[in-house]
């Protein structure tokens, strides 16, 4: 078996486990490949030969991932791929529900059974670029208060590890409010609001589903705009959140969401923007999303929340 696995050795605390993936998963015969990414080399150059490998493997946090992935869609290669969680969150992963485990993991890429999901593609209007900007996503990308906390907590994921991006929330008690104008399937919506997401999966940290519903294999992306308030005032979400994580029950109060295939936003003030984790330095405040569907081939294993293909 032909085997690349691209690792982002900066990932997060949990770089080294790529290693015990290798031993468990080689076997006599196999043909490993690792790159590892860095100033020489990047994403694209990564994925480049990705369809003349049995299986990838795509090793680091969510926002490599997110970059491995755009690139490899752009490819055309529909290999068997495996996300290895080797970052500080690992939404992605998470959202996919495979076992943790090295070994585990190993076994599952042995098996190569897969799943069918989607994937989202983030447009957005640079002021200092003549075309629109593209880029794809796999959690969430959005503009407001959830930019703001990646923002603030880059710079102590180092140490803090997932506990950095309360820790960016709680030292922003009040967000901007900006007015939002979003323009879906053929109706256009005026909504004020803190920020405004577009979602692909739904789990964040602490198991939540930040959207209710939500699924990465529905063809669909979920817009949600959390009204104006500030940090303090979001309790009732929170809480709701904590009592009822999948949200069926309880709902999420404070949200208005919405679900399409494509969307256009306008946010006045420009508020900055994120998607899944990396910030965006320059945006005008017009963007907009649309879904991919199935185009990724994602290697599961029988505690995955998707589907296996037929």
């Amino acid at each position: 078996m032909r085997c690349l696995i691209i690792h982002n050795p900066a990932s997060g605390p949990k770089s080294d486990e790529i290693d015990a993936f290798i031993h468990a998963f080689a076997q006599a015969g196999d043909e490993i490949i690792l790159r590892y990414l860095g100033s020489g080399l990047e994403s694209a150059q990564a994925v480049a030969d990705a369809a003349t490998f049995d299986r990838v493997v795509l090793s680091g946090g969510d926002g490599t991932i997110s970059n491995l992935v755009t690139e490899l869609v752009a490819t055309g290669a529909d290999t068997p791929l495996l996300i290895f969680p080797s970052g500080t969150a690992n939404l992605f992963f998470n959202n996919i529900g495979n076992a943790p485990e090295p070994a585990a993991l190993a076994r599952a890429c042995r098996a190569g059974r897969t799943a069918r999901a989607d994937m989202g593609e983030l447009f957005w209007k640079d002021p200092d670029a003549d075309a629109m900007q593209r880029h794809g996503f796999l959690i969430i990308a959005g503009s407001g208060y959830d930019a703001t906390i990646m923002e603030k907590a880059e710079e102590g994921k180092a140490d803090l590890g997932e506990f950095a991006y309360f820790a960016a929330a709680l030292n922003t008690p009040n967000p901007q409010v900006a007015h939002f104008t979003i323009e879906h399937d053929g109706v256009v919506e005026e909504h004020d609001g803190i920020a405004c997401m577009v979602a692909n999966t739904a789990q964040i940290q602490g198991d939540i589903n930040l959207f209710p519903d939500c699924r990465m294999d529905d063809g669909y992306l979920d817009v949600a705009v959390i009204e104006p308030a500030a940090t303090v005032q979001l309790l009732p979400t929170i809480l709701a959140s904590v009592l009822d994580p999948v949200g069926k029950g309880l709902g999420r109060p404070q949200f208005t969401m919405l679900r399409t295939k494509e969307v256009k936003i306008t946010c006045q003030p420009s508020l900055g923007m994120q998607f899944d984790g990396e910030i965006i330095p320059s945006a005008s405040g017009v963007f907009g999303a649309r879904v991919l569907p199935q185009v990724l081939n994602l290697i599961v294993d029988d505690f995955a929340k998707l589907k296996p293909s037929a």
